[in-house]
């Protein structure tokens, strides 16, 4: 394999690119702290997937995270939730441990940078135009997913980080050494997620296939010392395959629809709806340009192949019917990556008022989703819309004595759980503790919208009726619209599925 700094001495490891650039480095993290603050990331209140690890780090011990939870629970393995239940040991606070995703997410987008940056120092044989770098700090630092997402309690941060660790090391090091390091760290990312399988199969394309390397010694160490860090993930696959096979199969029940899901919630930053999804549509045909011009035919070592590998690999995921954009993550950085490089080999062919109108069309797209990342009115995703303070302060502003909260949104209980004796919150049926003791309510308020567990009648008849019963002999006082969700009458055209404009809808009885 070419080594990727050789052909510029200030740039032969990572260390010199991060001396070399370190400018264009600080600038990226800046911007992208900016970028996501500015987003409401942060400091903010918990989405409905976010309550599932918080709920889990604060009943689960170190020690059944290991154990106990692969075999029974979540399809995921258990490294993300160890990691926060160390950090919530420590400590943090839900917006420090959602800090810390933030730095993991930025910590994958600089090393995707320094490796784009290597590879066009190789290419060129000198130091980068100042055109590249300044459109590298822009695709990197305003990458839409990265920003929605990239302080997420889950485990998309971490995963992030991982993988570019791994593509890292191995494009980036100068021996099979130092290369063999990737190894443990995608053991990792497997120990995060079931993602990471597909990493093995473009990266033996790419080692046998492209660059035709192939040491006994080395692939034994290396599939070893991966494996050994993938023991999570492991014993995670043996209990899901084994006696949860229907949850993993219920992660690909997209269809052919997953295509576009995927798509619109990728470059749209899982923020721009469909009424919106005419503004990726420029990005989408540029990064398939970008990605056909990434192929070198002459070169097949390049590295840039095993970045359209792991697409490719990704591809068949979604195809397979996977219509969940958020976990793509860890394809933020890479997908900035071949975007720069597109516009760089652009440039160098002296197409320069070419690369400028294709970066700004790009950058208009990520700016538009950032903007709609925390109150947009076509919203990719309701719930990430819903002005729960609002809802907050109707409560607070109407409850009167002992208050009972029933809702069908996860966050109002989660947040209401421990404010007050006097109030008891349940999301669903767990309402139903309130009422143990034969206690009469003051004040009651309904918290209602569309669910994953609208679909399913049996359920959605139950919880009428109970909430028949607990506000049977009251007056409904007031009701608040929560929430606006402008694409509305055009998704239930889609889908079929009835959805109201207001996203929630707050009743209050006494």
């Amino acid at each position: 394999m070419d080594q990727i700094g050789d052909a510029h001495p200030a740039l032969e490891s990572y260390a010199g690119a991060a001396r070399a650039y370190a400018v264009d480095l600080i600038a990226t993290g800046f911007l992208f702290a900016c970028a996501s603050l500015a987003a409401g990331r942060v400091w903010r209140f918990p989405f409905d997937d976010e309550i599932y690890t918080l709920s889990l780090i604060e009943r689960q011990s170190a020690g059944a995270l290991l154990t106990v939870f692969p075999a029974t629970e979540d399809v995921h393995p258990p490294l993300s939730y160890l990691l926060f239940h160390g950090l919530r040991q420590l400590g943090l606070s839900d917006a420090g441990m959602r800090l810390c995703s933030l730095a993991m997410t930025a910590a994958a987008l600089l090393l995707f940078q320094m490796l784009v940056l290597r590879l066009i120092a190789q290419a060129r044989g000198a130091a980068v135009s100042l055109q590249t770098r300044l459109i590298a700090v822009l695709l990197f630092s305003l990458s839409p997913l990265a920003v929605s997402q990239g302080d997420a309690l889950r485990w998309y941060p971490l995963f992030a980080l991982l993988i570019a660790l791994f593509v890292a090391l191995y494009l980036g090091s100068r021996n099979d050494a130092a290369r063999l390091c990737s190894g443990p760290v995608l053991g990792l990312a497997a120990s995060t997620n079931f993602l990471a399988a597909l990493m093995v199969p473009a990266l033996l394309v790419y080692r046998h296939g492209l660059q035709r390397q192939f040491r006994w010694s080395f692939e034994l160490a290396y599939w070893l010392s991966t494996g050994c860090t993938a023991m999570l993930g492991l014993y995670t696959a043996y209990w899901v395959l084994a006696h949860r096979a229907g949850s993993a199969e219920q992660q690909f029940g997209g269809g052919i629809h997953a295509v576009p899901i995927d798509a619109l919630g990728f470059f749209g930053g899982d923020a721009l709806g469909v009424g919106q999804s005419w503004i990726v549509v420029p990005t989408v045909v540029i990064f398939a340009f970008a990605a056909l011009a990434a192929i070198n035919r002459q070169r097949p070592s390049d590295p840039a192949h095993l970045l359209l590998l792991i697409l490719a690999a990704t591809a068949t995921m979604i195809v397979a019917g996977f219509a969940k954009p958020r976990s793509f993550l860890y394809l933020a950085p890479l997908v900035a990556a071949l975007l720069t490089l597109f516009f760089d080999r652009q440039a160098a062919q002296g197409h320069a008022g070419r690369v400028l109108a294709l970066a700004a069309l790009v950058l208009a797209t990520s700016v538009s989703a950032i903007v709609n990342v925390n109150s947009g009115v076509h919203p990719f995703k309701r719930n990430s819309v819903i002005p729960y303070q609002s809802i907050l302060d109707f409560i607070h502003g109407n409850e009167k004595g002992s208050v009972l909260v029933v809702s069908t949104d996860p966050v109002i209980p989660w947040v209401l759980r421990a404010t007050t004796e006097e109030r008891c919150a349940g999301y669903f049926f767990a309402a139903e503790r309130c009422l143990d003791s034969g206690r009469r309510y003051d004040s009651i308020f309904v918290v209602f919208g569309h669910s994953d567990r609208s679909e399913n009648q049996a359920v959605m008849q139950k919880f009428a009726q109970f909430v028949a019963k607990v506000t049977a002999g009251r007056d409904k006082a007031a009701t608040l619209g929560a929430g606006v969700d402008e694409d509305a009458a055009l998704k239930s055209r889609l889908t079929g599925i009835p959805l109201d404009r207001n996203i929630l809808t707050v009743d209050f009885y006494r």
